[in-house]
């Protein structure tokens, strides 16, 4: 997880443990171009976005203006020239399209997760500005009704992210499951059950978990009316047994992480625009993983 640090030394060890990961890393290519001016590292590009994520600088502009303020971390990423801002934006689109998927990946495998029993799944309520013309209306149980995004997250009894879908606010959670199912399938991992709340009683979403695997489990939605079908007869019962209320204990675990990550500066209702929240939910996903690696 991301490291709660008081003082300046602690946040300097903190980071430098964060650089020497990245630099041990496979999955980042060194050149992002072969013509033109010499080519920059992408590893000391991402560097940069955790100095971004972990100072709470709400975009590339600020994070430039703050390495060019402060040299020594600008040296620290491995900057020699200070690149022109076009440059972290163009990175920073490769990183939130392609560069997240290859270095969360290859961090799960450095994890040597292979069996893992229960995963649990929900969503949270990300507030944004609210001149963000992206954003949509939500409702959650914190703040009603809100304008931004929902984070869903799948994660392991320990905590660590095993997949995740940013969205809007306006989409339901039984509808965006799947999707964040389905991508556990390229992690081959040996999943018993699957945890979420009523939001997920769905025969779509318990499709998907059929198709890779595990055993979705969630209590019944009163919601969707009076219902005869096998599952609706058999899960309250299940759940009422020691097996099923220690089963379902363990979705506090997603609750708690959101808390903390939200506590390390996961929500920020003055971001606005769809691509900059998900690479800075990205980023903050990455490192409570590697965090937790290390």
């Amino acid at each position: 997880m991301i490291p709660h640090i008081t003082d300046s030394h602690s946040s300097t060890h903190a980071l430098q443990t964060f650089f020497h990961y990245i630099d041990r890393m496979q999955s980042l290519p060194n050149p992002i171009g072969q013509t033109g001016r010499p080519p920059v590292c992408r590893k000391a590009f991402l560097k940069s976005f955790f100095l971004k994520t972990w100072f709470r600088l709400d975009s590339l502009r600020k994070l430039r203006r703050f390495l060019k303020d402060f040299p020594y971390f600008s040296h620290l990423c491995g900057f020699s020239k200070l690149p022109h801002l076009a440059t972290f934006a163009r990175v920073a689109t490769w990183f939130r399209e392609e560069g997240y998927e290859s270095i969360h990946l290859e961090t799960l495998q450095r994890m040597g997760l292979r069996h893992t029993l229960i995963a649990v799944i929900d969503s949270t309520a990300l507030r944004s500005s609210l001149y963000d013309s992206q954003a949509a209306k939500g409702k959650s149980t914190r703040f009603s009704w809100y304008k931004g995004y929902k984070l869903h997250l799948c994660i392991n009894a320990e905590g660590v992210v095993l997949s995740y879908a940013f969205v809007p606010a306006n989409r339901y959670d039984s509808i965006i499951a799947p999707t964040v199912l389905f991508a556990l399938k390229e992690l081959d991992l040996d999943i018993a059950f699957i945890l979420g709340d009523a939001a997920y009683d769905s025969k779509d979403v318990r499709k998907a978990a059929s198709q890779i695997g595990p055993q979705m489990i969630t209590p019944i939605n009163k919601r969707n009316g009076t219902r005869k079908d096998v599952y609706a007869r058999v899960m309250p019962a299940f759940l009422e047994t020691a097996l099923g209320d220690l089963l379902f204990d363990q979705r506090n675990k997603v609750e708690r992480l959101f808390h903390l990550l939200k506590d390390k500066g996961l929500e920020n209702p003055r971001m606005f625009g769809y691509h900059r929240y998900r690479f800075h939910v990205q980023t903050m996903l990455l490192m409570h993983n590697i965090g937790c690696l290390l």
